[in-house]
């Protein structure tokens, strides 16, 4: 009876770390969709001005996170089907992901903006491994006014 009792004991550790191992395991080629907070700064952009700064999109995920499994940045303005190019990564003193744009590059998807009103923002992170990090509350309220 004891003989029996081992042997079913040890074919049970031997299933529960076969299942643990294979649990713990990504599935391959299955892509995942995580939300991202994207915060923009500046929120009021005037796309008349001549301004030198640059448009930063402030992020939750950790700069090195991107830096170490990232591939593409898209970010998209009211549906649109192009998005902003020249997009740059950078870091803040807290290690989270900062996405840095220029008033000229934000300008070559103007057909997208709706001016004198809030605009929505889609801010998408391509992972090699396929998963995408997804920030929808982007809100910038786009103006066009020349400044006398």
């Amino acid at each position: 009876m004891r003989r029996i009792i081992s042997k079913t004991g040890g074919v049970s550790i031997f299933c529960m770390v076969v299942m643990a191992f294979a649990m713990a395991m990504p599935l391959s080629g299955y892509a995942e969709e995580y939300p991202l907070e994207a915060d923009f700064s500046p929120r009021i952009i005037n796309i008349a001005s001549n301004r030198m700064g640059e448009i930063r999109v402030l992020t939750d995920l950790n700069y090195s996170t991107f830096v170490t499994d990232g591939d593409s940045i898209f970010i998209y303005f009211n549906g649109g089907s192009n998005s902003v190019p020249y997009i740059q990564a950078t870091r803040d003193s807290l290690g989270h992901l900062i996405l840095r744009f220029t008033l000229e590059d934000l300008l070559t998807v103007e057909s997208d903006l709706e001016v004198d009103s809030f605009n929505n923002a889609l801010v998408v992170l391509v992972m090699r491994s396929g998963d995408e990090y997804i920030g929808t509350d982007g809100e910038v309220y786009i103006v066009n006014k020349e400044v006398p």
